[in-house]
């Protein structure tokens, strides 16, 4: 059942991305952050009282900084679908759990097995070809990259926020917390949203929380590779979003690429398969 909820969430993230990129340039990027953040707040509110979760976290520094580092990745991935094609993006983003893996021995002084580092390698191998360094050179691409490193780290705070504090109630203060900042910094320039932007914004907001809630949920529900591997999915998703709606044919170094990076997270997280993980309240 965990792995269902994932390919749920994976199919929520992917078309919360589609929808990101083709609001694209039209509103100022903190400002679709802001939008995105206020709108999803209700949905996630809801979800909270409804489990009986409490609403604000215990950790309150180690909260600020993984919103830090969240609303950096947010930014910059956000950024970053603007500027590549969605499949380049989404193939990029997954190098996140490789970066976990190559910061975990320095932050969290957990040991990195053999098999590990293989993955890693295969990971960073697809990035130079997706980079196309020989061929082009994107910012965007680096930004995803950035977003990427960004988000990995977030990741690292939440699995210490993990062992005192619910989940959902960790993206519920976080998302606040964002909407919060972005709020402030986006007041001054403002651009009011077209009607059609507004319906693309409340899909932004309605696809990024039923994603968390089948993502927390696919976590109760089943180990945690085995359910990491269905995340993949969201790649089959991208490449279909792109072809259909903006022409996007991957460049066969994207597809070298991207398949060295799949490869890669599927080779970190059979590595994983018999690690257990810290106990979560969530569990409970």
């Amino acid at each position: 059942m965990g792995i269902v909820y994932m390919l749920l969430a994976s199919g929520c993230f992917a078309t919360m991305s589609a929808f990101i990129k083709a609001i694209g340039l039209s509103l100022p990027l903190v400002e679709l952050i802001f939008l995105r953040c206020l709108l999803s707040l209700p949905v996630l509110f809801v979800i909270v009282r409804i489990r009986q979760r409490p609403l604000i976290v215990k950790a309150k520094k180690l909260l600020l900084l993984r919103t830090l580092f969240g609303m950096t990745a947010m930014s910059g991935f956000f950024y970053a679908l603007t500027h590549l094609p969605l499949a380049e993006c989404i193939f990029l983003g997954r190098t996140q759990p490789l970066i976990i893996a190559l910061l975990a021995p320095v932050i969290l002084d957990e040991k990195t097995p053999v098999a590990s580092w293989f993955a890693i390698l295969s990971g960073l191998a697809g990035v130079a070809l997706i980079l196309k360094p020989g061929v082009t050179w994107s910012i965007g691409a680096w930004v995803a990259i950035g977003a990427a490193g960004a988000s990995a780290l977030a990741h690292i705070a939440v699995r210490r926020l993990n062992a005192t504090e619910y989940p959902l109630v960790i993206v519920f203060n976080f998302t606040a917390l964002t909407c919060f900042f972005s709020g402030i910094w986006s007041l001054s320039h403002f651009v009011p949203p077209a009607a059609k932007q507004w319906l693309f914004l409340i899909c932004v907001a309605l696809f990024a929380s039923l994603g968390q809630l089948c993502m927390t949920l696919a976590y109760q529900h089943d180990r945690a590779p085995a359910v990491a591997s269905a995340s993949y999915t969201s790649v089959v998703l991208a490449v279909i979003y792109g072809y259909f709606f903006w022409g996007e044919v991957p460049h066969p170094l994207t597809w070298l690429g991207g398949s060295l990076i799949v490869a890669g997270g599927i080779m970190l997280l059979k590595s994983r398969m018999y690690v257990n993980e810290p106990p979560s309240p969530a569990a409970t």
